[in-house]
């Protein structure tokens, strides 16, 4: 597996800025260290699942909001580089945890699916000019169920704001639960 994410590092270093090829080097790395998820119990595989599901609704129920699309302007770099997303500006390592990872490992994330847009490099390694190039199921926990005041805020106006709490409360102990070491 070293030898395939070695060529798979020379490949995105002739594809993206060395930052991000760098970050994508080391999250793959990380993630495939991680414990192989055959033999896995049951229950930790089918709250993985349920993980999955909510993050896939969280991210419908948020596909329509407009206080993202302009959130970073006026912020400095990487924060600003582009008008939304202002919360994805954070370093890779720091948004996928050791626990993020595994909890994205178990429920079927690969290094391969790890693909970053073809962009400036600012912030996350997969943040580009339109939002996360990950799909909702392959993004950690924490992507999913932020919300910003300013997101808050259209949330409560548009009356969605029950209804998303919800899904951030069923995530948030969902992933409690699997991280869990006696689960």
């Amino acid at each position: 597996m070293a030898v395939l994410l070695a060529a798979r590092h020379l490949i995105d270093r002739t594809r993206h800025p060395r930052g991000r090829a760098d970050a994508l080097l080391q999250l793959r790395t990380r993630l495939e260290k991680l414990p192989s998820t055959r033999g896995v119990a049951p229950e930790r595989v089918s709250l993985a699942r349920r993980l999955g599901e909510l993050r896939q609704q969280l991210t419908d129920a948020l596909r329509d909001v407009r206080s993202c699309a302009g959130c970073a302007l006026g912020h400095p770099e990487p924060y600003g580089h582009w008008s939304g997303g202002h919360c994805c500006g954070g370093e890779t390592p720091r948004v996928f945890t050791d626990d993020e990872l595994a909890v994205l490992k178990l429920s079927g994330t690969t290094s391969s699916k790890l693909t970053p847009p073809r962009s400036d490099f600012a912030g996350c390694a997969f943040r580009g000019p339109v939002g996360c190039s990950l799909e909702p199921g392959d993004r950690p926990p924490l992507c999913v169920r932020f919300v910003c005041m300013e997101l808050e805020r259209e949330l409560r106006q548009r009356g969605d704001l029950p209804k998303i709490r919800a899904l951030q409360r069923e995530l948030s102990e969902t992933f409690a639960r699997l991280t869990r070491r006696d689960v």
